[in-house]
């Protein structure tokens, strides 16, 4: 054999183990969120326990309560007044904020508008925007939607659409972390307990990786056999603090289509 045919043979083999040697720390950052590794992964289980997520007061379809509503943008209270509000499950929402007992702001959604009217102003016209899942973000001061708010007040967790979940426990060791993912990275996490029996928050992320909200059951309450919110704070990183206080919560109560639309004023 001539040396440059015995060089070549060397050089390959060579590589072949350099390759064998680097492959299990490349593919344990690949697979996972750099946090564990692939093997750490549960597709099943991660799949079972998001079953259950969506299944969650799958009766309550309806509902109403008054309570207190704070928001913080950047630091600084926005808002802190009395709020009422009535919800049907999945896009029909209803909301009013009251200032020494009387009416201010209305917002609407009935599926297929969002509604919007400013009651400060003695005969107000109402804002009409075609939208049937529309974001909150201008009372809010987060692009929350509509759907996502109703899933809260109904005690679930709103899911967004993925093609994978995955379940990983926290580096931290205290619980763990419920993956879903898109194509180009995750669209959501859900962290849960010890025994992954109960949600501590959510976060949902946009298309290029950035927080749109992250959600927080506070304090839960038992109405008529449901377990829905008794306090639910909504953030968007520092920007952002929304909390919901609820006084007063009434679950499977009857509703009609105009709960859902504003008229302006004749």
């Amino acid at each position: 054999m001539r040396f440059h045919d015995r060089s070549r043979i060397q050089w390959t083999v060579l590589g072949v183990l350099m390759l064998a040697v680097l492959m299990p720390a490349g593919c344990a950052t690949l697979s996972g969120t750099g946090d564990t590794p692939a093997s750490a992964v549960d597709t099943a289980e991660a799949l079972a326990i998001l079953e259950r997520l969506q299944q969650t007061n799958e009766r309550l379809k309806t509902f109403k309560g008054v309570g207190r509503l704070t928001v913080r943008k950047e630091g600084k209270v926005q808002m802190d007044d009395r709020v009422a509000w009535i919800g049907s499950d999945p896009l029909k929402l209803s909301v009013i904020l009251f200032a020494s007992g009387f009416p201010v702001v209305r917002m609407a959604s009935d599926g297929a508008w969002l509604y919007f009217q400013d009651g400060q102003q003695p005969g107000w016209p109402v804002q009409k925007i075609r939208s049937s899942d529309p974001d909150f973000n201008r009372l809010l001061s987060i692009p929350i939607h509509s759907s996502d708010i109703i899933a809260l007040m109904c005690g679930r967790i709103p899911i967004r659409e993925h093609r994978s979940a995955r379940l990983q426990p926290l580096a931290s060791g205290n619980g763990y972390v419920l993956l879903l993912n898109r194509i180009w990275g995750v669209h959501q996490k859900i962290y849960l307990d010890e025994q992954k029996s109960e949600v501590r928050q959510t976060e949902v992320y946009d298309a290029s990786g950035n927080l749109v909200f992250q959600a927080n059951f506070l304090e839960m309450q038992l109405v008529d056999g449901y377990k829905v919110p008794s306090r639910l704070v909504i953030t968007r990183e520092t920007q952002a603090m929304v909390q919901l206080v609820v006084e007063k919560y009434w679950a499977d109560i009857p509703v009609t289509p105009s709960m859902f639309v504003l008229e302006s004023p004749g």
